[in-house]
């Protein structure tokens, strides 16, 4: 090391340089990269998936199944609900009450395309029932399929030309077909059968809203908004609470 700067042709300057780098430098080892594990990722880590619960073994009782499923839908336990009663139907293919349920529990999940699988299948078993039309209809709107939907209210209609839901029903998906004229109508004979109805007085409301009649659809809202207070007042009532 005295060597190398003893030169006269070296300025003292990198002479110091020089000196460091041999003492240090050449020394120095390099530090090993150390994986960093994120707190989520560690805590993803530790988190154990819960097991699926299994549907019990009730043999080849359907009706064991359906009511399984019914206990399990007052438990919220929606899935077990669905599969108790979708191995009802594989016991009982006939058993209608059961793809009733199927259909509903389907629809409020958004399953839409499985609901009216159901639907059709209560049809089928049940032609002379106007609500499994009325269902299938009201599965069909939801799926965007209007004019398959009008014509399953309609049938359900020809069952029973009183069913205010049915021309209801037909209302919003003409309304959605932009038919104003035609849902307005609908509207009109769900409203003439059934004068405490209160939806179709808030679906005309919209119409006429969108009509840019203002009074008309504030007096439909106005009819709408009362009929709801009756409603709630007397299933107030019946379950023995205070009205509100």
């Amino acid at each position: 090391m005295k060597n190398i700067c003893k030169s006269t042709s070296y300025n003292l300057l990198f002479c110091l340089i020089l000196t460091a780098f041999l003492v240090y430098g050449c020394s120095k080892q390099e530090t090993p990269e150390v994986a960093v594990v994120s707190e989520d990722a560690k805590t993803e880590a530790k988190v154990e998936k819960a097991p699926v619960p299994k549907l019990p073994n009730l043999g080849a009782d359907a009706e064991a199944y359906y009511k399984y499923g019914i206990g399990a839908i007052k438990d919220g336990n929606f899935g077990m609900a669905v599969q108790a009663w979708e191995r009802a139907t594989e016991i009982d293919p006939t058993m209608t009450k059961a793809y009733n349920y199927l259909g509903r529990a389907y629809y409020t999940q958004g399953m839409i395309e499985e609901a009216i699988e159901a639907y059709k299948k209560s049809v089928e078993l049940e032609p002379a029932n106007p609500t499994a039309y009325i269902n299938l209809g009201i599965a069909y709107r939801y799926y965007e399929e209007f004019e398959a939907a009008i014509n399953e209210l309609n049938k359900a209609l020809e069952l029973n030309p009183l069913s205010a839901l049915a021309h209801d029903e037909i209302g919003m998906a003409l309304l959605a077909m932009k038919k104003m004229d035609e849902a307005i109508s609908a509207y009109k004979n769900a409203v003439a059968i059934d004068t405490k109805f209160p939806q179709p007085h808030n679906h005309l409301g919209v119409v006429y809203l969108m009509q840019g009649r203002t009074k008309e659809a504030d007096a439909e809202f106005k009819l709408y908004e009362d009929l709801m207070k009756e409603k709630k007042a007397a299933q107030a009532k019946i379950m023995g609470g205070p009205s509100h």
